[in-house]
């Protein structure tokens, strides 16, 4: 027997609001589905975005979103209007990178130290750093340079350096430090991102729906000489 094909799906939804961002706004009684999307066509009109309207739904979708884009952070989503309200979700794979990207990192991280450990065993360790402290105990100054060397003038050997700079870059052990300041940062990344850009789209939304984005908008968009205050011009008779 044949399963079906919506069985065989796997239920996302418990772990999507990871990359997803829905909300609900209300909208004005009277207005109508269209009437609402057509104050939202702006935010569809910017290059790399294609949308579709079926009745009371509206579809859009993202590629190569520009910078400028207000909604350059999503890629796809659908927008709904039933009973008075406007219903919101969209998708950001940008979302889903940030808190991708410590598990990443993670991950790194303890190949490195495993890689490490497995050529570098505790004997082999262990044999190293005995051989390091004796030839610690052997001072560069103590040695007696050779009658050829200070014939040619040839510089005295320095005092050594310090353990800590001796060790240098070469003999550090990987660890997981750096993995750890990553992950950090992406996830920071991820927990600003999914506050920030829900707070924003749900007050641009409900702007554009009140019609205050427009109406600001056309007040910017008034010519220079429309804010200036009017001057008093005089004319004098030609002589």
């Amino acid at each position: 027997m044949r399963q079906d094909e919506g069985s065989r799906s796997v239920n996302l939804t418990p772990i999507d609001w990871i990359w997803r961002i829905r909300g609900k706004l209300p909208i004005a009684p009277a207005q109508s589905p269209a009437e609402a999307f057509a104050k939202l066509d702006g935010l569809f009109q910017e290059a790399g975005t294609s949308y579709r309207i079926d009745h009371d739904t509206l579809r859009f979708t993202k590629r190569d979103q520009l910078p400028q884009d207000k909604m350059s952070v999503f890629d796809g989503g659908t927008l709904r209007i039933t009973d008075g309200t406007l219903r919101y979700d969209m998708m950001s794979r940008a979302l889903l990178a940030c808190f991708l990207a410590p598990l990443l990192f993670f991950a790194i991280g303890k190949v490195g130290v495993a890689l490490d450990g497995w050529r570098n065993p505790p004997e082999l360790a262990a044999a190293k750093e005995a051989a390091e402290k004796k030839r610690s105990r052997i001072k560069a100054e103590d040695v007696p340079m050779s009658p050829v060397d200070e014939f040619l003038g040839a510089p005295k050997p320095e005092k050594e350096k310090k353990d800590g700079e001796k060790m240098g870059k070469k003999n550090r052990k990987p660890s997981m430090t750096t993995a750890y300041v990553f992950m950090g940062i992406f996830f920071a990344l991820w927990v600003l991102g999914r506050i920030l850009e829900n707070v924003m789209i749900h007050s641009r939304l409900r702007k554009l729906l009140a019609g205050e984005d427009s109406a600001s908008r056309q007040e910017d968009d008034r010519p220079a000489s429309d804010h200036s205050p009017g001057r008093l011009t005089m004319a004098y008779p030609s002589t």
